[in-house]
């Protein structure tokens, strides 16, 4: 597939400028698509392991919650390892074709492929299967991270301008939450009318394998609308990035790490509620039949609280559309804990306002991560732009141990055993994980990002006139010392 070099980096004559300042440009209507596509796609797949894994594994595969619970703690250890080291392989990179969309491209079919053997069930005996998913899981795991890590720092070379970069990811998360809702519906609707056919294993397979197919094809049509605008670093071959660089990052840049608290904690929240959500309507409410109804209430209210970001962060600041999207979420949160088992109208309004602010969260938060890539930059001399994102990532990764680890371990804990009717004690476990331990992780990230965090907008764009003034200075210097040595 080649681009069409009307609308490539090679053309800069076709770029149309929103400032005087560096790297300001305008989204084109099909770029702005094209990259935001490329999240509904991987929404597809990553939300079938977000709602519905753990019940996958448990109810349907038939592994031990306990079993479970150490597999996804396991698999956070590892990510803590390939994550750093995925961030560095990227930084120190140029691939001729572009500085991060290919990875998009290269990675799309071995994902959608590993997708599809995550959900699949062969006829093993139990440590088989155990190792059938720890392998699957993990894969897929890393080729995400493959993916998205680069996906995520495009957007800091397709333009500098904080309105543009924040219509970006407003438009893009709105489109990975219609994915979302896509997911919530097919996967468990489309699986159980596939059991007229054949097993509801292979149901779970097939459907996976339709939207793996939608997906693949997605994201090599959405890689290729991507332009990078904004020139990327050069790489100084004496000194690339290293594993160290990502430890001095996280640990030693303030506003870095407090992303990575706020991630933490967002996708805890998500994790947390898309883990129990199965759990919850199935047996502490008693209706089965209204799971995918129930899951999808987690991801259609978001759709609309996408698109009022721009709306607030004119109004509200960045920062206080974050403070305001959290709020939403933990009163959601409180809301459903009060719901007694047969309020399902409560339940499912409950969830809804959760929702609203978790749409408000993703399409800030995308907004927000660049500040910390210029802060990183303006205070080292240094673009940071993968690495700071492989901090981000790790922020969703061990999110998915409080979210996926802790519950399986506390359901193991109190009895859980799938497909039977469950103790009190049980039941008053999935009520709790479901409602006060979402609410708890929202408080905490509230205090933490309300009180630490404290870069706004003036100080970015003051930060990006100093960048840009810093390059300008570097590149004029380059320049003398070159004509020198000629």
């Amino acid at each position: 597939m080649s681009r069409d070099l009307s609308h490539s980096s090679k053309n800069p004559a076709n770029w149309v400028k929103t400032s005087d300042q560096f790297g300001y440009y305008k989204i084109g209507g099909k770029e702005l698509i094209g990259y935001s596509s490329i999240d509904f796609a991987m929404n597809l797949v990553f939300q079938c392991i977000a709602l519905y894994i753990s019940y996958f594994y448990t109810d349907i595969f038939g592994l031990k919650p306990t079993h479970v619970a150490l597999l996804f703690l396991l698999s956070r250890f590892w990510d803590a390892v390939n994550d750093p080291m995925m961030g560095t392989i990227i930084e120190r990179l140029s691939p001729k074709k572009g500085k991060y969309w290919p990875y998009i491209m290269w990675g799309a079919v071995p994902f959608g492929a590993v997708a599809v053997l995550t959900y699949t069930t062969p006829d093993f005996g139990y440590g088989w299967k155990l190792a059938w998913a720890a392998i699957t899981y993990n894969l897929l795991n890393m080729l995400y991270t493959f993916i998205i890590q680069p996906y995520i720092s495009t957007a800091s070379l397709i333009t500098n301008d904080q309105n543009e970069r924040t219509r970006l990811q407003s438009t893009r998360m709105t489109l990975a939450q219609l994915g979302g809702v896509v997911c919530a519906i097919m996967l468990p609707s489309l699986s159980g009318y596939l059991t007229k056919f054949m097993s509801i294993q292979r149901g779970y397979m097939v459907t996976t394998l339709i939207m793996a197919v939608i997906m693949v094809t997605i994201l090599m049509w959405g890689s290729h609308q991507i332009i990078e605008k904004v020139p990327p670093q050069p790489i100084d071959p004496n000194d690339k990035a290293t594993a160290k660089d990502v430890f001095r990052v996280w640990f030693g840049i303030g506003p870095v790490f407090i992303m990575f608290i706020l991630f933490l904690g967002v996708y805890s929240l998500s994790q947390l509620q898309s883990t129990m959500g199965a759990y919850y309507i199935k047996y502490y409410a008693g209706r089965e039949d209204m799971l995918s109804w129930f899951s999808m209430m987690m991801m259609l209210p978001s759709v609309f609280g996408v698109p009022c970001v721009p709306f607030l962060a004119k109004r509200l600041k960045k920062k206080g559309t974050v403070m305001f999207g959290l709020a939403l979420a933990a009163i959601g949160a409180f809301l459903l804990f009060l719901m007694p088992s047969g309020a399902l109208a409560g339940m499912m309004a409950s969830r809804g306002v959760t929702s609203f602010g978790y749409g408000v969260l993703m399409g800030i938060l995308w907004s927000v991560i660049t500040d910390p890539v210029e802060y990183a930059d303006w205070k080292t001399g240094k673009r940071y732009t993968a690495i700071c994102m492989t901090v981000t990532g790790l922020g969703i990764k061990f999110g998915m141990i409080v979210g996926g680890s802790v519950p399986n371990a506390v359901l193991g804990k109190v009895g859980y055993v799938a497909n039977q009717a469950q103790s009190e004690a049980v039941l008053s476990a999935i009520r709790n994980l479901t409602t006060l331990l979402p609410l708890a992780v929202i408080v905490v990230t509230m205090i933490v990002f309300g009180a630490f965090y404290h870069l706004n907008e003036e100080k970015v764009q003051s930060m990006q006139k100093d960048i840009a003034a810093r390059n300008a200075k570097r590149r004029a210097e380059n320049n003398e010392t070159a004509a020198a040595d000629d």
